[in-house]
């Protein structure tokens, strides 16, 4: 008996698009880390919003470089970059109004 192989399903154009965007939201993540015109301020607070804006980030290419088969798991990771993005929107503008 032969081993039955799986049939794969081809990385769509639209798939393709997401990794460079993610692979390019990766990088402006780590700029932002890099950036001192952040609201960086004393102690652990100010360094909330870059680790969220990185999270969004790294869980969106993650999703993006998921196999094609994988739809649920995908969908998963892209929901979880929205409640990053979202908390560090929050966090900016919270940031914001601190002196």
């Amino acid at each position: 008996m032969e081993p039955r192989e799986k049939e794969q399903m081809e990385v769509s154009t639209g798939m393709k698009v997401c990794r460079v965007i993610g692979i390019v939201l990766v990088v402006a993540a780590i700029g932002y880390i890099i950036w001192k015109g952040d609201y960086d301020h004393k102690g652990l607070v100010g360094y909330v919003d870059d680790f969220m804006v990185f999270m969004a980030a790294f869980t969106f290419a993650h999703g993006s470089f998921q196999k094609p088969e994988r739809r649920y798991i995908r969908r998963q990771f892209y929901m979880l970059s929205s409640l990053f993005a979202l908390l560090a929107l929050c966090w900016v503008i919270m940031l914001a109004f601190i002196k």
